[in-house]
């Protein structure tokens, strides 16, 4: 989020103050399989997961799907959303694609908890992204493009892809990166490296330091007010 406002000789000064999620507590995560997450709108890159998904035909992997069009209102859906229908309808016939349309936020931190990887080939320019900061705080590995501030936004902890506007060149990368990411997650030097991600993102991203940041923000500016 940026905020922009006027000193005492006209000249704007800018000044930026991240988003803040609540705090989630870790969960152990099961062994018995690997539980991919795709949780936000079907245009940010779902079409080229499920092309990916299809490819890696693994047996002990999952893919949750959490997108609906709804989410912006029944307007937005009724305009818009039948132009998903398709993706949507994929995702309901893919073997081991478990497709839950739209889920409210809090249900989305609990399920967030049980998955082992964010797996989210990004084709959309994101500022800052809460689904993938949330993700992080969860002990979810992140596996993304480094299109738009994804990688300000995730590093040093995501993997990132480097985009491609050639698709096929994107999903083939990003395949093998995926399939890398679930074949090493259980390691010990994942593990240590997910450990950290938990800790430092709860910690940074929390309101209890964002707080403290918009407090500074209205202080200084009541301050250039007088």
């Amino acid at each position: 989020m940026i905020k922009l406002f006027w000193n005492t000789h006209n000249q704007i000064k800018s000044l930026v103050i991240r988003n803040a999620i609540e705090k989630i507590d870790y969960k152990e995560k099961s062994k018995e399989k690997i539980n991919l997450i795709y949780h936000t709108t079907p245009w940010r890159g779902l079409i080229h997961l499920l092309k990916v998904f299809k490819n890696l035909n693994l047996e002990n992997l999952e893919l949750n799907v959490c997108s609906s069009t709804i989410i912006y209102g029944k307007k937005f859906d009724d305009i818009l959303g039948k132009k998903f229908d398709k993706t949507f309808e994929e995702c309901k016939s893919t073997k081991n694609v478990n497709y839950l349309g739209y889920v409210e936020n809090a249900k989305i931190i609990e399920l967030l908890k049980k998955m082992h990887i964010y797996a989210f080939p990004s084709v959309w320019p994101e500022t800052s992204c809460i689904s993938a900061i949330e993700a992080m705080a969860a002990g979810c590995q992140i596996v993304s493009s480094n299109l738009g501030a994804l990688y300000e936004t995730c590093a040093p902890f995501g993997t990132l892809v480097s985009f491609d506007r050639n698709f096929d060149n994107f999903e083939k990368k990003f395949e093998k990166v995926l399939l890398d990411s679930i074949k090493n997650f259980w390691s010990d030097e994942n593990q240590k490296k997910l450990k950290m991600q938990r800790e430092t993102i709860n910690l940074i991203y929390s309101w209890d330091s964002r707080t403290l940041e918009w407090k500074r923000f209205f202080d200084e500016a009541r301050k250039l007010k007088k």
